[in-house]
């Protein structure tokens, strides 16, 4: 029997080509109309690196003759059936969103397509591009929650001169909890249903033997020159025990600062209770330590997030990591990158 032939591509990389979504389609229109960039450089960029150039023209080429729909993709739908819903319907539907009246689609099911399933009137609503987001999440804040932040910014508008706010000290500070191994909490991944269910990337690795169990406390603070000692913080923070750790790791620092030029020198710390109970109010008018006011229901903006961000990131690379048995030995480690001096830069 002949052999059959074997299909042969129309360009050398088009049988690896990775799919041309409808975003990578919208970006590529962008580049190649805004700002005339020949398709050839366009799949020299990320995400077009795995797309060839003959490709990326065929797509343009076929959402242009088709009034620009980037979602077109040639198929007439599941046996040739009408969609549920007509574009008028989801117009409307649009319209009711975008002025507040309907949030999500069971709203559009009850209100106005009660008898059409669910299933379907979400598929259609984002067949139309209505897709579905989870809502974000944002402090509710009263008339006095607003007046708190433009009175600091009107206090502090001159510190957007990058002149005038290297001239002081601001000492942040913060406490925050590390874990060892993976995250607590659930994580998400994007992929076909019923594909790469068991891929590498698809599996959240768990940890034997107690490893995910062992976690430490600490406070820490950074300043222009470094940072503080890292303390670790043993049993229930309270206003007393807060006081202790900032007579110990704290004071020096502001001390050192005090008796220097500065325009201004503030110590931050945010709004937590153990932060700005009587005790803690008391002791910083004891010590005349300037606090800086963060207002109420604040963003937590504070630059010492990035530094536990770079921690949390750098002690998984560290070559002790999978021996750590201990609070302990985590926290030893967990000392050495946090005074380290290529963390500190």
């Amino acid at each position: 029997m002949p052999r059959r032939p074997s299909h042969t591509p129309c360009h050398p990389s088009a049988a690896n080509d990775a799919k041309c979504t409808p975003t990578k389609r919208a970006k590529a229109i962008i580049l190649h109309e805004d700002m005339e960039m020949p398709f050839t450089q366009i799949c020299q960029r990320s995400p077009f690196k795995k797309i060839s150039p003959l490709t990326l023209s065929r797509n343009y080429n076929t959402v242009k003759s088709h009034g620009g729909d980037c979602y077109y993709d040639g198929r007439q739908g599941k046996s040739g059936q009408k969609r549920a819903l007509s574009d008028e319907q989801l117009m409307e539907a649009e319209e009711r969103f975008e002025l507040g009246e309907l949030i999500d689609g069971e709203d559009v099911r009850r209100v106005m397509f009660p008898g059409v399933p669910g299933r379907t009137v979400r598929d259609n609503l984002s067949a139309f591009g209505l897709e579905g987001f989870a809502q974000r999440k944002k402090a509710n804040l009263l008339p006095r929650h607003v007046a708190q932040r433009q009175s600091m910014y009107e206090r502090y508008k001159d510190w957007t001169s990058e002149e005038n706010f290297l001239r002081g000290v601001l000492i942040n500070s913060d406490e925050s909890k590390i874990v060892l191994g993976v995250s607590d909490g659930r994580r998400y991944v994007r992929r076909r249903r019923g594909r790469d269910t068991f891929a590498p990337r698809s599996i959240q690795p768990t940890e034997a033997h107690g490893r995910k169990k062992i976690k430490v406390n600490v406070w820490g603070a950074i300043h222009p020159k470094g940072v503080s000692k890292l303390i670790r913080i043993d049993g229930m923070l309270d206003a007393e025990l807060y006081i202790k750790i900032l007579e110990h790791a704290m004071i020096p620092i502001y001390d050192h600062f005090e008796n220097r030029p500065h325009s201004f020198l503030f110590f931050q710390q945010d709004n937590d209770p153990k932060h700005t109970s009587r005790l803690a109010k008391k002791w910083f008018q004891d010590h005349d330590i300037q606090v800086f006011e963060w207002p109420a229901k604040s963003p937590d903006l504070s630059p010492i997030e990035n530094a536990w961000s770079e921690l949390k990131r750098r002690v998984k690379r560290h070559e002790r990591y999978m021996e750590i048995a201990s609070a302990e030995e985590f926290f030893e480690v967990l000392s050495e990158i946090w005074e380290s001096v290529s963390f500190q830069q």
